[in-house]
């Protein structure tokens, strides 16, 4: 019995032991598949990782070549030279194969000649006096004596000077040699007689007004003149009644701040007679005129065709404008600095002002307009340009367009300019020359140098002068990147129409008349123009609203004559009052050159 208990007992341990030995293998089983397992794992989750890694490294290796190479954004950053299409063009023209807006190296075959205007055979300046206009010698009165200080740079005193003399005719005072602004912005010490040829002026007006270089003295001693203003865009009768009684009682008047201050509205000899003083009278000194004679030649000798280009992109011209390039804070700072000297101006607006057109094109801008308007990068421009905002970086991308880059500096030597540079208004005087002389002349702005060469190109002969209609090219320039360049460059055509210096593209009466000189401009008999004969057609439609935009006051020089200390009550002046308000800078002398 005890034997069969032990025996049942060793039997029930053997099978415990079997048990749990194979138990032992379960769970070592599990364990070693388990380990197996977490290998696998680790090794897909690996590559996963690594898969996820490479994507997101292929991603934003694509996020920065879009960055580097995408077109510039549409936003108001005209001026940074960073964002520029035409600094593309010169450093990788094939690059980006798919970019939209590639501007070409050539400026295309549209059919026309860029260097002339059909029409301008049809017309020719004419100036001369009629039958009915009375000669000095029997209308001058001996005791009236009128002196006149002008206002502003160069250009901006020629208008003085120029009216200046119609003032005297209708006077019927002698004109002493007007005085030139010495205290403007370009503090330019020149006299009359530095910049214009003196004797010339005196002689070839002997029969219209009698001028003298001084004022004689009174009773053996030096005579001083009333000083007075009067206001602007003062006609025949306004002067009548506000300084001819003043002049009969004191017999020598000095009109001060004149320049703009006689009305674009006269009768047709006394327009004549501003054309004679302004086309023929006002000739330069002899070595103004032989540095301008020089500079042309040298064009010549590089090129049969030029272009002219007048690029006011200074920093006083930017401040005054009131308009912003893109240059942040800086340039905020730097132009918001100059802009106080003119304490007149209102506070700038500058999305407005470029929606109206009233800000410069950049030299970029000038630059595609030109390409757009069939000038292609073998063309030779001239610039006739102060010191430009922002240096050679600003005048990078017009560079890129037109490498054919000309100045007085690189025309001229540092002997050769020696006896100009120091003065604005000679320096002024030698780019006119350079301006009037160039096949095609253009502007980026609307001040007087522009005025004033556009009125002369049409008196003689209608030379191509391109005004940029930058009302209606600030929009293409924002959403250029959004079209192609056919596209903008048919788009800038169609806007120029009427902005390219052709005849009857201003109807009389309209804008200045140192611009649109009207009455001295004569036309063929018989002959009937394209113009004339097709007054439906699209050119009269763009003249419409460029004659819409000069019904404004004039942005460039005086428009804000009633902040500068001319208040519209002032200008009712009694017959004996007088202006001597102390001279201060104003808005009216800026605009010039």
């Amino acid at each position: 019995m005890m034997l069969n208990n032990l025996k049942n007992l060793m039997f029930s341990v053997k099978i415990r032991r079997k048990k749990r030995e194979r138990n032992n293998i379960l769970v070592h089983g599990s364990d070693d598949f388990c380990i197996g397992l977490n290998l696998i794992l680790r090794r897909k989750r690996h590559r996963f990782f690594s898969f996820v890694s490479a994507v997101s490294g292929c991603l934003l290796l694509l996020h920065f070549a879009f960055s580097v190479f995408s077109p510039p954004p549409t936003a108001t950053n005209h001026f940074l030279p960073r964002h520029s299409s035409a600094v593309k063009e010169r450093e990788a023209p094939e690059l980006n194969l798919n970019a939209v807006f590639q501007v070409p190296r050539s400026g295309g075959n549209l059919g026309r000649d860029l260097w002339s205007s059909s029409q301008s055979k049809f017309y020719n300046g004419c100036s001369n006096a009629s039958d009915k206009f009375q000669t000095a010698d029997v209308k001058t009165h001996p005791n009236r004596y009128l002196l006149i200080a002008t206002s502003g740079g160069l250009n901006q005193q020629r208008t003085g000077i120029t009216d200046s003399v119609v003032a005297a005719y209708i006077l019927n005072a002698t004109l002493v040699i007007p005085k030139l602004d010495h205290r403007s912005y370009w503090k330019d010490t020149s006299g009359f007689a530095e910049i214009f040829n003196v004797d010339w002026f005196i002689s070839s007006l002997s029969r219209d007004v009698k001028i003298i270089k001084e004022l004689p003295p009174k009773g053996g001693k030096p005579w001083i003149p009333r000083r007075m203003r009067v206001p602007k865009k003062c006609n025949a009768r306004c002067y009548q009644i506000h300084v001819l009684p003043v002049l009969n009682k004191k017999h020598a008047v000095e009109l001060r701040k004149f320049d703009y201050s006689l009305s674009n509205s006269l009768d047709t000899d006394l327009q004549k007679l501003r054309c004679r003083v302004n086309y023929h009278a006002l000739r330069f000194t002899d070595p103004i005129l032989e540095m301008g004679k020089l500079l042309v030649e040298k064009m010549r000798m590089q090129t049969k065709h030029f272009i002219a280009l007048h690029l006011r992109f200074e920093p006083d011209m930017l401040a005054f404008s009131g308009c912003y390039y893109g240059g942040g804070q800086r340039e905020r700072a730097e132009l918001g600095a100059i802009r106080k000297r003119w304490k007149a101006l209102h506070v700038s607006n500058p999305e407005k002002m470029r929606r109206h057109g009233r800000c410069p094109l950049t030299p970029e801008e000038v630059g595609l307009m030109l390409r757009a308007l069939g000038f292609g990068s073998d063309v030779h421009v001239y610039v006739a340009s102060g010191e430009v905002y922002g240096g050679e970086e600003t005048l990078a991308p017009l560079k890129a367009l037109f490498p054919n880059f000309h100045s007085k500096e690189t025309l001229a030597g540092k002997e050769e300019l020696a006896q100009f540079s120091s003065y604005s208004g000679r320096m002024a005087a030698v780019d006119y020359i350079v301006c009037d002389e160039s096949d095609v002349f253009v502007t980026n702005n609307n001040g007087n140098m522009a005025k004033m060469l556009a009125g002369r190109r049409r008196y003689f002969g209608h030379k191509p002068t391109i005004r940029p209609n930058a009302k209606k090219l600030s929009k293409l320039f924002l959403d250029r990147n959004n079209m192609t360049w056919e596209e903008f460059a048919s788009n800038v055509r169609t806007q120029q129409i009427g902005y390219m210096g052709e005849p009857n593209e201003v109807k009389p009466g309209r804008g200045e008349f140192h611009e649109n000189p009207h009455s001295c401009i004569c036309q063929a008999k018989g002959v009937e123009t394209t113009q004339n004969q097709t007054s439906d057609n699209h050119e009269y439609e763009a003249s419409d609203e460029q004659q819409s935009i000069e019904e404004d006051p004039d942005w460039t020089d005086v428009d804000y004559l009633d902040n500068t200390g001319v208040s519209k009550e002032q200008h009712n002046l009694d017959n004996n009052s007088e202006l001597t308000k102390q001279e201060q800078p104003e808005v009216e002398e800026f605009f010039s050159d």
